[in-house]
Parts: C-alpha cells; structure tokens; sequence
C-alpha cells in the first residue's frame, strides 16, 4: 500500500522509482535500528532528543545509496525495461549497497532469510554476497511490477499477484532445495551431540555499572546469582556420568562480562572461579575483565579489557582473548585518540582498552575442540569472522573449530535488537557451516547448530540456565 501510494504521489517518474527505493531502504532500516534512540540514550548517556535527532541522520545516511538507484534507474526505464538494462542495474546496486553505503550490519536480506530453517541453511552455499544479491534482485523486480502495473493505472490485481507468486517461486523455492540438501549433509557430518550450559544471569545495566564501581555487595550478589545457576547445570550433568565417573564432558559458557572480577589477575577472584569449575568439572568459558595499561593522549591510563577466558578443571586457566571491535559510545568514543578529554565531557561511557591478536581458546586436550570467541557485535562483520576463523585453523589444523558469542543485549531494553542480533549471530555461523554457542545476560540465549538451528534457547528478561546438545563431529569425553 504504501508502495502504490508513493507511485501515485509522486510529480515525476524520476521522483516516484527514487521514492520508492529510498521507502524500501528507510523502511527495513527503520525496522532493524529503530531501538538505535533507545540504546544512545541508555548505552552512551546521550539525552534523549540529540539520540533521537543521531538515529533519524543514520537512517537517512543508510536510504542515500537506495534512493540515488531508483533515480538514476528512472531515468532510463522505459515502460516495459528488458532484461540487461534491468541487470545491470541490479548489479550497479548491488555493488553501492555492499561496498559504499553507509551500513553497520547486513541486516536487510538476513531478516528476509528470517527463521526459517531451510532458507538459512542454504546461507551455507550461498554465502552473504549472493544471497544480497538475490535479495536485492527480488526488491528490484518487485518494483517493476508495481511500477508497470501503476503505468496501467491498474493498481492491484489478480494478474499483478500471479506475477508476484511466480518471482517468488523462481527466486525463493530453489533456495529451499539447497538449504534441505546442505541441513540434511550437515546433520550427518555433526552427529555428536556435547552437552553445554549456557549462563544467563539476568544482570543488566545498573548491576553492572554498580560492578564497575566496585560496590562490594553487588559484586558478592552477581557471584551469588552465578554460583546458584552453575549448581543447577552441575546437577544435569551428573546425571549423564555413569557410576565409573566415564561420560561427555560437561562445557559451561558465560555471557559477556558477566564475571564481576579480574580472575586471571586477583588470586580471590581465581579461587572464587575454580570453585564453580570444580561444581561442574570440565571446562568453563567466562566472560570477564582484565586490567591494563593504554597510551591515550600522550600518557599511560588503566583501562579494562573485555575478555573471554577458558578455565579448565584439569589445566587451570587456559588462555584469554580480549575483544578487538569495540561498540561506539557505549565500549569508547571515537577518536578518542585525539581528545582524550572527551571520556569527562560524557563520564557515563565505558572505556575498554582494544585487543590486538586472534586469540583462540584450544581445549587442553591436543584432540579436543578449539573455540573461537567473538564478543558481542564482532560476530556481525563478515571479514572479522573469516580472517579470525582463518588464522586459527591455520594455528590449529585439524582441530574442529566451534565459534562461542558472548554477548550482553540488556543495553537495548524492550525493542527487537536481541531477536535481530540473535539471527544474525546465527547467519555468521550458518555462513561458515561452524555449531555456535551464545550465552546472553537477559536474552536471547542459544544453543545452534551448523545449519543454523536453533537446539536449546532460553526466555528474556529472566534467570535461566540453557541447557542443551550441540552437534558436534566428535563429543569431548571427560578427561581422566
């Protein structure tokens, strides 16, 4: 409805095909980053209205590319446009939208893959370049059909719906025979299922900045709400060890800074995380902090680290990985760099320091699984996932890789970003055939196959221990 009423409202055919890209970009972009006000205000400390003016520019920022094709299109396009013309414009577009626009995410063709199992399952073949450009083929071919049908002044008909039913088919239905084939394949390659459980604490915002202010009853209390959540899994997993002590190893997974401590740095932090390493026996990875020394402004300043650490019950710690992609104004400002002053002009931003290294967690186990951590938003840029997972199976050859999100969404409250960040956490491991395990402090916490379906999960907003089986090519078994 809204596509014909920018048809017919429109003064020109130039303004009417521009208008009708630009509602196409604004809209899906809306859709996906409407909680943007939301967490500038809640995640960077920003009042409410310059939030509100900020989301509103990058909404427009991110339409700029949209609308400049449906321009430049309309002013070629003949009433019946033929088939090249038409393709070389998808490929003109194609190329702006993943190569210049202004874009944060991939989130238009990701939320029309939605949960559906077989169409995200074929993500595996198609990888994210050809799936945009599907998608954007679809978007492309669509308009021209509302747009002949309007030159008719037809408006919506039968006919103008068998055509849609008919692109749909053409473009959608393959994809479904490619997901079932590459679902069903990678069903029999990951046949092992590990038990995991993953943590979800329920400590949002305020507990944690009362944390980082070393408030020493909210610290005891967090620990507490994650000792009684590590019984709970100890107790599921005794249950899958038979009386000779033999069976699969149990794995415990953390959200993002969930820990309130330096336990690779503080003795009773260390001592406080060994004994729920001990509850469990195998192996935890805990989202965590490290302290340590950066170079800002021409001097030396102490700033956190946000760090994913792996404990194990036999080998200790194990190794960290401090996270590299930091979120703007909610983890640093940027070009902090140049005015170091600005951390006291907007005092409620965090200030992590920046990781510099690839930094794997391989299980001690020489046979056993290495997993790959990706914090929070590193999960959603593609060339960071492929350039980490590259390094690490070149460091650790034949090794079966398993990618590990920790993440924290309390920051964006009741809006959809947990359920958009959720899909396309999925999306980066569908994309690279890899199980996923992402323990979340609030929600959406999950356990996902290769082929991107969803095996355990928990509710938002609630204390929660996932339980759950990732497939997997060979069960860790518990070491002796």
């Amino acid at each position: 409805m809204v596509w014909l009423f920018l048809e017919h409202g429109a003064r020109s055919e130039r303004r009417k095909l521009a208008w009708i890209f630009a509602n196409f970009s604004f809209s899906t972009v809306l859709y996906g980053f409407y909680w943007v006000t939301y967490t500038l205000h809640e995640f960077g400390g920003l009042p409410w209205v310059f939030a509100a003016l900020l989301f509103l520019v990058i909404v427009a920022c991110l339409s700029v590319t949209s609308w400049l094709i449906g321009f430049l299109w309309s002013t070629f396009l003949s009433k019946k446009p033929k088939a090249l013309p038409t393709l070389l414009w998808l490929a003109l577009w194609f190329v702006l939208y993943e190569l210049i626009d202004v874009r944060m995410f991939p989130w238009v063709h990701a939320q029309s893959v939605g949960s559906d199992p077989y169409l995200l399952a074929s993500v595996r073949v198609l990888d994210t370049w050809m799936w945009s450009l599907l998608f954007l083929g679809f978007v492309l071919i669509l308009g021209n059909l509302f747009h002949q049908a309007t030159q008719r002044s037809e408006g919506p008909s039968l006919k103008l719906g068998l055509k849609i039913v008919l692109l749909y088919v053409v473009f959608f239905v393959p994809l479904y025979g490619v997901g079932y084939w590459q679902k069903t394949s990678l069903e029999k390659e990951f046949s092992g299922r590990q038990p995991v459980a993953l943590l979800q604490g329920n400590v949002g915002n305020y507990e944690k900045k009362l944390t980082k202010l070393k408030v020493e009853p909210t610290i005891r209390n967090v620990l507490a709400i994650h000792r009684d959540l590590v019984e709970e899994a100890a107790i599921v997993f005794s249950q899958k060890i038979d009386k000779d002590g033999v069976g699969p190893e149990p794995w415990v997974i953390w959200p993002e800074t969930s820990f309130p401590g330096f336990p690779m740095q503080v003795v009773s932090a260390a001592e406080a995380l060994k004994s729920f390493v001990l509850l469990t026996r195998g192996l935890h990875i805990v989202g965590a902090y490290e302290e340590g020394n950066i170079e800002l402004g021409g001097k030396k300043k102490k700033v956190d680290f946000n760090v994913a650490a792996l404990f194990h019950e036999k080998a200790g710690f194990v190794a960290s990985y401090k996270k590299r992609i930091r979120v703007p104004f909610g983890e640093y400002i940027p070009f902090d760099e140049y005015f170091p002053q600005s951390y006291e002009w907007l005092p409620s931003v965090n200030h992590f320091g920046k990781g510099e290294a690839w930094d794997a967690l391989p299980h001690p186990d020489p046979e056993g699984p290495v997993f790959i951590p990706v914090i929070c938003y590193e999960i959603l840029f593609r060339d960071f996932v492929d350039e980490f997972i590259e390094s690490v199976r070149k460091q650790y050859p034949n090794r079966e890789l398993i990618l590990v999100n920790l993440t924290n969404d309390s920051w964006y409250g009741p809006t959809s970003e947990p359920f958009h960040h959720s899909l396309l956490s999925r999306w980066s491991a569908v994309r690279k055939g890899l199980p996923l395990l992402r323990p979340t402090n609030t929600g959406l916490s999950q356990v996902v196959a290769p082929w991107g379906e969803v095996m355990a999960t928990g509710p938002r907003d609630d204390m929660w221990v996932i339980q759950g089986e990732l497939p997997v090519r060979k069960v860790q078994m518990r070491m002796q």
